[in-house]
């Protein structure tokens, strides 16, 4: 035992230590770290210069790992678990503009009938009008009212059997880009514990962290820097000579809005009929209607108690879509940019 402190005692003297585990991961592990600076102090991971110019870098070193899409990010070392930031890169330009479509015109019945007390459907006060609604989405069957005397029914105005437009509908399945990410690319911060005095004061060196149990790719050492209106006029530091450019995310890109054109008219006329009756039995007026409306006059003396209806023509017509192409490009937006020395961490 007496020993085995002995030898511990040298290695410290000689600048070497053994770690007795890696991080907070509780692995044991028989790496040997650098000591240096004052007495005590030590990198338990590798000293890294800073850069000379520190003009347009962020003061604070960074771990950044890089992969696919498709990859998931591994977990940040124990000794750099700040942060975690995702960052995105080799964006698809195209916006994933949905194909438009049009939805399919249609006839609609009269949406009622108005009994009015002057004859011919002449205009009046508002009261010499009593209205009689067919209920929403009438299929034209029977439907009563409460009696309307005599007296209120003149005439009938019925209301226009309506062509119903065909009108923009978006697909759930995009013309160009896709459904999934739009990202062929993305990467992962990790910040934390990097010490400037463990590896001496004023060497001008930073510790960056080790761990054991390693994601591959590894994370690479790396400074954040400040770029210039455009990529041409960053300079990274000779210390961290490669450029990494990446994004926190993007626009959305610009498509054209869809449009529908009818390529064939509809054509919509029924034929409205009005019962003194509540069952639809003893008919005192009808009239076929179209887009216009129409007019019936009721045989004299009776009450307006029910109403029905059917097509004498349901010919919806056709319609063309345009629209749902790309104008403008999505563009990825909040751009940050690291230089980073390019070989990855070693185990």
């Amino acid at each position: 035992m007496h020993h085995r402190v002995l030898v511990g005692m040298g290695l410290a003297v000689s600048g070497l230590a053994l770690a007795s585990a890696c991080g907070d991961t509780g692995e044991a592990c028989d790496e040997t770290v650098t000591c240096k600076g004052p007495a005590g102090a030590f990198c338990a991971g590798e000293c890294v210069p800073l850069p000379v110019d520190l003009s347009r870098v962020h003061p604070k070193p960074v771990l950044l790992w890089e992969g696919s899409i498709d990859e998931e990010p591994p977990p940040c070392p124990p000794d750099a678990s700040e942060g975690g930031l995702l960052l995105y890169g080799g964006l698809d330009p195209a916006p994933g503009c949905a194909p438009c479509a049009c939805s399919q015109p249609a006839c609609e019945l009269p949406a009622g009938v108005t009994a009015s007390s002057l004859y011919m459907c002449q205009d009046g006060a508002p009261e010499t009008r009593t209205p009689f609604d067919a209920p929403a989405g009438w299929d034209g069957a029977c439907v009563d009212t409460a009696p309307i005397p005599p007296e209120q029914v003149g005439s009938v105005a019925v209301a226009p059997a309506t062509a119903v437009p065909c009108a923009p509908v978006e697909a759930i399945v995009p013309r160009s880009g896709s459904l999934g990410s739009p990202w062929k690319h993305h990467a992962k911060l990790c910040a934390g514990s990097f010490y400037e005095g463990a590896c001496g004061d004023g060497s001008g060196e930073v510790c960056f962290p080790r761990f054991h149990k390693r994601p591959t790719p590894a994370f690479k050492r790396c400074v954040q820097v400040t770029a210039g209106a455009d990529d041409e006029k960053l300079r990274c530091p000779n210390e961290y000579p490669k450029a990494h450019t990446w994004y926190l995310g993007h626009d959305d890109g610009v498509c054209s809005p869809c449009a529908c054109t009818a390529t064939e008219p509809s054509v919509c006329e029924a034929l409205v009929s009005t019962y003194a009756d509540a069952a639809c039995g003893r008919e005192i007026a009808s009239v076929i209607v179209n887009e216009e409306g129409g007019c019936a006059d009721p045989s004299a003396g009776f009450s307006l108690g029910s109403m029905r209806a059917e097509w004498v023509t349901n010919a919806p017509g056709t319609c063309e879509a345009s629209g749902g192409e790309p104008v403008r490009d999505r563009t990825p937006v909040d751009r940050l940019t690291y230089c980073c020395i390019e070989e990855p961490i070693t185990p």
